[in-house]
């Protein structure tokens, strides 16, 4: 029961910290390049060879112009590595209601699967080598469908934090018993014992 006292109900929760930083270096390795290489270019047009070409030409575009052009592209890249992370991030959150389970994945197409606590019939933690190192999980949660009485496997949280997912299997596990034996969860009984 120590378990259902740590999560609390209708509350949305997002994948954790690390998972925020995971989706940042593997979706920005691009990016982290193309500053790399930026950096680089920076260095060799402020060397003495590329400043006495520059001042031999006589052209509109000084070093200084070129410097912050450079810097506002820098600042462009990295504002964009930002909101693409954050976007990411924030797109996969779910909320833990009185009898069911609530996964919303997206910003602007916003897609909610609802998932009550009785159709869920196995939790599966899975965490490959890569994962491990991080503290990472995945999170498979087998689910009954009523209509054609077949199982589904839905994938529905692809990367959480692995304490989270741990407590996050325990409580569905959890539910998911308490409501096929018609047990029906109150949080205010649950606080008092």
């Amino acid at each position: 029961m120590a378990i259902v006292e740590e999560l609390v109900l209708n509350k949305k929760y997002t994948l954790g910290r690390r998972v925020f930083w995971f989706l940042f270096i593997k979706h920005n390795i691009k990016f982290f390049l193309f500053l790399l290489i930026l950096g680089f270019g920076v260095y060799f047009i402020n060397t003495s060879s590329f400043k006495d070409w520059f001042s031999t030409i006589d052209t509109i575009i000084t070093i200084g112009i070129l410097n912050l052009w450079i810097a506002s592209l820098i600042f462009c890249v990295i504002l964009l590595i930002l909101v693409s992370t954050v976007e990411r991030y924030i797109q996969h959150r779910f909320l833990l209601s009185e009898h069911s389970f609530h996964v919303r994945r997206g910003i602007f197409m916003v897609k909610e699967k609802v998932i009550p606590y009785r159709h869920i019939q196995n939790v599966d933690i899975e965490r490959p080598y890569h994962f491990r190192i991080l503290g990472l999980s995945k999170l498979d949660i087998t689910t009954a469908r009523t209509d054609n009485f077949e199982d589904e496997k839905s994938n529905l949280i692809p990367l959480i934090d692995k304490n989270l997912a741990r407590k996050l299997s325990e409580f569905l596990v959890l539910q998911g018993v308490q409501s096929h034996n018609g047990i029906e969860f109150n949080n205010k009984e649950n606080k008092a014992s």
